[in-house]
């Protein structure tokens, strides 16, 4: 085990996964600015709610609705949006027609997230940060360890 956790290959392939997930924070980060910055309110209609539960312990805790809105403009939009567990599994228990609040973006409708739901983004660039200098530190490291064993 340890012997993998020394490999090139390891190393490299913490630096490219730590460089995807700073991508995608980027990515994110520019997603909820964007909704903080001059995206719509709306309430939604949720059409449908999919979960996933884990085979071992049926806990639920991946919860994407299936809504419909209609924008300021008056263009009825259909999109699917993550909820939080907790929302989830109370439309879960709800008969009734279940609603939520969400924030849209005027030139682009369907891009939409649940008003509640918090920016992931620099938590995730974090850990991407820390992925990639680790991948990078090991890799030096590596290569300062071989150039002292060929002398």
């Amino acid at each position: 085990m340890f012997r993998l956790l020394g490999s090139r290959l390891f190393a490299i392939c913490l630096a490219v996964i730590g460089i995807f997930m700073i991508y995608t924070g980027h990515r994110s980060a520019v997603k909820f600015a964007a909704l903080r910055d001059h995206g719509k309110m709306a309430r939604a209609e949720v059409v449908k709610l999919e979960w996933k539960e884990k085979k071992m312990t049926h806990s639920d805790s991946l919860y994407t609705a299936h809504v419909r809105f209609h924008t300021e403009d008056g263009r009825e939009v259909q999109a699917e949006v993550g909820v939080p567990a907790e929302l989830g599994r109370s439309l879960r228990g709800n008969a009734t027609a279940a609603t939520m609040n969400v924030r849209y973006l005027p030139e682009s409708p369907s891009t939409i997230e649940d008003v509640n739901k918090d920016d992931p983004s620099e938590a995730q660039s974090g850990i991407g940060r820390i992925m990639l200098f680790l991948g990078i530190g090991m890799l030096v490291v590596r290569l300062l360890f071989s150039k002292r064993r060929a002398r």
